[in-house]
């Protein structure tokens, strides 16, 4: 409640509450004509505050309604345009999923990148238990720069005196690292 609409029913209240107590006091007939005219005045002007109030009271409830929008159509090129560039978000975005899925599978199940190493590296090795596959050091090291597991590495023979480092293909796709098929 404002203070405009709290003055003007505190003077209603005081001009009814006299008025009232005038005319209680002595009877209309025993009134003189100054104390008439006073309680005409008190009356009229706490007349005049209720009218005045509640045509505010009315202006406010007038301005509380918005104005209705007029909202035009769109026309046919502003429906195809507005249609291309939706179709093209529509598209970024789906080039962006696709990009965080191909991410994602790019990484091993810690979050770190997958190494992928070149099938041209492997060898066929002859061992007691028959052929067993076996990933070259030498060409790993010419193909990349990726750092292998130790613990995967071993020596073999290849000759009356020679040896080799080579990685176990079991081992190293245990430990993430993937072998591409060229």
């Amino acid at each position: 409640m404002s203070f405009k609409s709290k003055a003007t029913a505190l003077f209603t209240a005081t001009t009814v509450a006299l008025g009232t107590m005038a005319a209680s006091t002595t009877p209309a007939a025993a009134l003189g004509d100054k104390d008439r005219d006073t309680l005409a005045i008190l009356l009229g002007i706490g007349a005049a505050a209720l009218i005045i109030d509640s045509m505010n009271d009315d202006q406010k409830k007038r301005r509380t309604q918005p104005a209705p929008a007029y909202m035009p159509r769109e026309t046919w090129k502003q429906r195809q345009a507005r249609l291309e560039r939706e179709r093209i978000e529509r598209e970024r975005r789906e080039a962006e999923a696709r990009r965080a899925r191909e991410r994602e599978r790019e990484r091993d199940r810690y979050g770190r990148d997958r190494i992928h190493l070149p099938a041209s590296c492997v060898q066929k090795v002859k061992t007691r238990n028959g052929w067993g596959e076996v990933v070259s050091a030498d060409c790993l090291d010419r193909h990349t720069r990726s750092r292998l597991p130790r613990n995967c590495a071993f020596t073999i023979k290849t000759g009356r005196h020679d040896t080799e480092t080579v990685y176990g293909r079991n081992c190293l796709e245990d430990q993430g690292i993937r072998l591409s098929r060229r």
